[in-house]
Parts: C-alpha cells; structure tokens; sequence
C-alpha cells in the first residue's frame, strides 16, 4: 500500500531529514518498484515526477534512508548496487556483525560500547 505524501512528510521529519520535492520523489519510486532498482533507473523515475530531482540526491537520499535503517542497498558483482525501502537480511547482518567487530575491538582496548541516551 502506497504511504500517502503528508505520511512521508512525517517519516522523513521523525528521523531528521527534511521532505523536498525530489526527496518525496525518490521515496515514491521506491515505493512503487516491484523490485530492487539501482540509483539510475530511481533517477529516471523520480524525474518524472520532479525534473529538479538529481544523480547527487537520489545517491546522498538512499544514503541517508539506509542509515535510518529506512532502506538498504545490495551489492551487484559488475553493477550498481540495488536499492530497496526496508532493512535486508543480508543487510542487517552486516551491521550485527560490524558491532559485533567494534565492541571487540573496543574491549581488547579497555572500553566498553554503550548505548546512546533515547536510544
């Protein structure tokens, strides 16, 4: 079911990002895609919805919803990685991991991870 624009609106300002125009876009043809598109084919739609929509922003936005745990991208051998709304398995693997890594590497230095304050 397709999230209406004001809901994106309210998405994108819980976790601090602000909705412009070709944000708004990039989400849209994310949400819509059958399937995992790269950055290019999100540009080519998101562009049809608001021509200011750029290369830059459609790359910096994927970045920026995969950090906020909105989105995550897989790697292609010989291509561009594919993007998709939602955390992966494969994906959430790898941070588990990657925490995993730095908690030891934290401890073998004498500190200990904790968490944030809200978090």
């Amino acid at each position: 079911m397709p999230t209406a624009p004001a809901d994106v609106h309210q998405l994108l300002a819980q976790v601090g990002l602000r909705a412009t125009p070709p944000r708004v876009a990039i989400w849209q043809v994310l949400e819509a895609a059958g399937d995992e598109c790269d950055a290019v084919a999100v540009l080519q739609r998101a562009q049809s919805l608001e021509p200011r929509t750029s290369l830059g922003t459609v790359y910096r936005f994927l970045r920026e919803l995969e950090q906020h745990g909105l989105a995550s991208s897989r790697p292609v051998a010989h291509a561009r990685a594919r993007w998709r709304l939602g955390t992966s398995v494969e994906s959430t693997s790898r941070n588990l991991d990657a925490l995993a890594a730095v908690t030891r590497l934290a401890a073998a230095f004498g500190f200990r991870l904790v968490p944030e304050r809200g978090s």
